[in-house]
């Protein structure tokens, strides 16, 4: 397997985080289809119904925190929100964006084994707020991370009452591989190319002379899973600089079943190509009916 760069690499400093945002306003479907942002306003209704008031928003992956504003535009702010992002600069922005009571940004590690969103030290003046239920967020996080380990480390930390609502970059139609076909100008661009070559040149140890290439390559724990993958490649060795996985539906659904979790309510826009999932723990007598 060849080594990658950890997430963090491409995140976590600030002009870095610029470059990003760069790339998210230049190519980002949510910023250019109507129908991806609508999208987002979606779940409230459900979430209405399965959520208890007073509740916490834990934001994981948030960036600036622009999704969860469409989706807190359609719910009641929570008492708690905790903004937690790889770039702190920018968990910072999406807190000072969402509306809630209280609020705490913090530099998180999405791919480390830590307990990364329980920040107890931080809110001991506020002890009811520990044992409101929470509504997780993880808006665009999952292509880029192992996804199944990262939803069982999820799912560990949440108690009975807790949603999690995830969106997933969707491969459109039946084939992982096809479909990214379909949307990989979305990342072989000159814009997502600045923004990983500037990631490659802030990486220590200071990485060989080489070139990015990019390419669909199938995930190596997941042989029927399309990775599209930007590669640093040099004469002494090939390094993973950025990795997006392209699950379908179908795929995404197999991670949920193998994992604690059962699916309340799912999304899909219109090409298929972005999907949102509502889901909440498993129970001995869960009988309950997906919403297509």
């Amino acid at each position: 397997m060849r080594s990658e760069l950890p997430a963090s690499a491409l995140y976590s400093h600030p002009s870095l985080g610029r470059l990003w945002q760069g790339v998210h306003l230049g190519h980002s479907p949510f910023l250019h289809r109507k129908a991806v942002r609508l999208l987002y306003q979606k779940p409230a209704s459900i979430i209405g119904r399965h959520l208890s008031h007073p509740y916490t928003l834990v934001a994981l992956g948030c960036a600036d925190g622009n999704k969860e504003s469409l989706l807190l535009q359609k719910l009641p702010p929570p008492a708690l929100l905790l903004a937690l992002d790889t770039n702190l600069s920018l968990a910072r922005r999406a807190a000072r964006r969402l509306p809630a009571r209280h609020k705490i940004s913090r530099q998180v590690d999405l791919a480390s084994n830590t307990v990364f969103f329980n920040p107890k030290s931080k809110i001991h003046n506020h002890k009811s707020l520990r044992v409101l239920p929470r509504l997780i967020t993880l808006f665009g996080v999952l292509p880029n991370l192992d996804p199944l380990p990262l939803l069982q480390r999820i799912a560990q930390r949440m108690p009975r009452g807790d949603l999690l609502l995830f969106s997933a970059n969707l491969a459109p139609g039946s084939s992982s591989f096809a479909g990214a076909r379909q949307v990989l100008p979305q990342y072989d661009n000159p814009t997502t190319r600045r923004w990983l070559e500037a990631a490659v040149e802030r990486y220590r140890p200071k990485l060989p002379p080489g070139t990015l290439h990019f390419g669909i390559h199938p995930d190596p724990l997941q042989k029927t899973l399309a990775r599209i993958e930007a590669r640093w490649i040099s004469p002494k060795c090939t390094r993973i600089v950025f990795a997006s996985r392209r699950p379908t539906a179908a795929q995404v659904a197999a991670w949920i079943r193998t994992t604690r979790l059962r699916t309340i309510a799912r999304w899909i826009e219109p090409r298929g190509e972005e999907g949102l999932w509502l889901v909440s723990l498993k129970s001995p007598s869960d009988k309950t009916k997906v919403t297509p």
